[in-house]
């Protein structure tokens, strides 16, 4: 049932040609980074959530080896922008800014193509979402995929003299959990929408899933006016979507929470806020990360028993 074929993923039809879908990946990729370059933390301008991290694994899951060309190019581009200033600012050559972007942007390939190959070996070929066990099986590999990531990443700064030697622990640290969120909130998503076989969510309505939007924009509104503790409201949301939307409504649901949370975190506003806007960012990846871990397992467990529930009535 959960075999993957072929065309199991659905493929919008101006993506049927290799090249194009390349340079669709590659331009995706591209704006997600341009966003994530927009709010940094200090004091090497290190980004705490990186939505490319879990763009680049969907993508490679879905359209195969042919998305790492695109991924290498995205991300190419996307750090010789981001590199550009501080090269001409610590007086670095074309060249090595150039190569630092090159390095960089092989790091991030490496690390999709040694996860995308743990994920298929380890689920056997099936839907990596197909489960529990599954959900599991993808969150393990994303904390490698997102080490290797920013290892190889941060070691290519240093390398080439654009972080400080003594900040690479702290820069490492901020880059994999950055990667790691951007992996669990958007990898889940991708690949649930665009996987065709999900049992159609007939009980529910639009209302139910407006009454969900509204009420997790809600509780980023009331973290924002400092309302202690008031955060942890979004376990509840998520608990409702696993049952009621499963992978699909999570993953919805997380994105627009880290959105507007990150948002409200780093203008130094709500209960999230430790020290400074940079803390803030940093602990609520701790929080977001976890809430989301275990919504995205239960729903997997859930879904698995109504297929399970459905091929039984058919018997």
């Amino acid at each position: 049932m959960y075999k993957l074929a072929k065309n199991d993923y659905y493929t919008p039809f101006f993506l049927k040609s290799s090249l194009f879908k390349i340079i669709f990946v590659a331009l995706v990729y591209n704006i997600l980074a341009f966003l994530s370059f927009r709010i940094t933390v200090s004091p090497d301008n290190i980004s705490p959530i990186f939505p490319e991290a879990g763009f680049a694994l969907a993508a490679v899951l879905i359209a195969g080896r042919r998305a790492l060309f695109g991924i290498w190019i995205g991300s190419f581009i996307a750090n010789m922008f981001s590199f550009w200033d501080v090269c001409k600012m610590l007086d670095k050559s074309l060249i090595e800014t150039i190569l630092s972007a090159c390095t960089v942007a092989t790091g991030v390939v490496i690390g999709a193509a040694i996860a995308t190959y743990l994920i298929n070996l380890f689920n056997k070929g099936e839907y990596p979402l197909r489960n529990g066990y599954g959900v599991i099986i993808f969150v393990v590999v994303s904390f490698v995929y997102c080490a290797i990531c920013s290892l190889l990443g941060v070691s290519a700064l240093s390398l080439f003299g654009l972080n400080a030697p003594n900040h690479f622990v702290s820069n490492w640290t901020t880059w994999w959990q950055g990667d790691l969120i951007g992996t669990i909130m958007l990898t889940p998503f991708i690949l649930s929408w665009f996987y065709r076989y999900h049992i159609k969510i007939i009980s529910t309505s639009i209302l139910e899933a407006i009454a969900l939007g509204l009420a997790t924009i809600c509780v980023c509104v009331l973290v924002a006016f400092d309302h202690p503790d008031d955060q942890y409201l979004f376990i509840l949301i998520l608990l409702w979507a696993s049952f009621r939307f499963r992978i699909r409504g999570v993953s919805i649901l997380a994105s627009l929470f880290a959105l507007l949370s990150s948002i409200y975190g780093y203008l130094g506003y709500g209960s999230f806020v430790v020290v400074t806007a940079e803390d803030s960012l940093i602990y609520l990846n701790s929080f977001f990360g976890l809430s989301t871990v275990i919504a995205l397992i239960l729903s997997g467990f859930y879904s698995d028993y109504l297929h399970r529930k459905l091929e039984e009535s058919k018997i």
